[in-house]
């Protein structure tokens, strides 16, 4: 399936509230993050992991 921008703010989105939710250190936080970026890269090619992590630090800044 190929995912997108959308599907992808969705992730960006679960991926901070798992973040927040389970309170995780910066070790913690990259393993989730690169777990997902995997994920997402394998499902479209113009995936942009760069944006992706904007958009999570964006949601962790503004919840904490």
């Amino acid at each position: 399936m190929k995912m997108t921008r959308q599907h992808f703010q969705a992730l960006a989105t679960a991926c901070a509230e798992i973040i927040i939710r389970i309170n995780a250190d910066r070790s913690q936080s990259e393993a989730i993050i690169d777990e997902i970026v995997s994920v997402c890269e394998q499902s479209n090619p113009h995936f942009q992991p760069l944006k992706f992590g904007e958009w999570i630090q964006d949601i962790l800044v503004k919840n904490s």
